[in-house]
């Protein structure tokens, strides 16, 4: 039986054919909030953060893109999207390759091929997800539940396995940005990010985290 897997990678591969590569640098605006949607992006290597600005002036950061995710999350059955505003906006964290199509064509490639458009529904399917996922983790009553669960979404993100369990993070995360992604303040995160120190979940070494997920179930409350 063939690999769904592998289909799905050759279908978004063949979704993005004819895409051109492009290079950010780090901390580099690849698209403002209410900027009209005339591209698609495929990450290819990097990683890019979409946020938004409140009225207040504050940033908030919705989520963390990584290789393999497709942007602006400007997705519908319909493709209804010329007039579609862009949402947030998307800065790249660090160095960053993207493949950059245009609409026109995406929305050729979709309603030409029936597997294409499989691959663009289960995308949507696993964004959703993704969605619905960061939302459980701001549910939480418990801020240190919220920090704990956002942890093994952050090393399946954006962590090098370098041992059994243990995720070092290939970018560097403040505290308000780990703040936003679980909905507390910056002050009790950095209260949190002691305490996971303490009991040996997270350890900061040159900047980066490594994440220890076996001992993660030690802050865990019940569920």
């Amino acid at each position: 039986m063939p690999d769904p897997k592998s289909n799905y990678t050759k279908a978004i591969a063949e979704l993005f054919e004819g895409s051109r590569a492009r290079k950010y640098p780090k901390n580099q605006l690849v698209h403002y909030q209410g900027d009209s949607l005339s591209h698609i992006y495929l990450l290819k290597s990097g990683y890019i953060k979409a946020y938004t600005i409140l009225d207040s002036g504050d940033t908030r950061t919705i989520l963390f893109l990584g290789p393999g995710d497709i942007f602006p999350l400007a997705f519908s059955t319909t493709m209804d999207w010329d007039t579609y505003a862009i949402r947030y906006f998307y800065q790249s964290l660090v160095e960053t390759e993207l493949l950059v199509l245009p609409i026109d064509v995406l929305r050729e490639h979709i309603n030409s091929n029936p597997e294409m458009m499989s691959a663009y529904m289960n995308y949507l399917a696993a964004s959703n997800e993704a969605i619905m996922d960061q939302l459980e983790v701001m549910k939480n009553k418990k801020a240190i539940d919220k920090v704990a669960m956002l942890l093994p979404a952050l090393a399946s993100k954006a962590g090098k396995r370098i041992k059994p369990g243990v995720y070092e993070l290939q970018l560097k995360l403040s505290h308000q940005e780990v703040a936003d992604l679980c909905g507390v303040t910056r002050e009790t995160t950095t209260t949190l990010v002691k305490e996971l120190e303490k009991e040996k979940i997270i350890k900061q070494q040159h900047g980066r985290w490594l994440i220890n997920l076996n001992n993660l179930k030690k802050v865990r409350g019940p569920h």
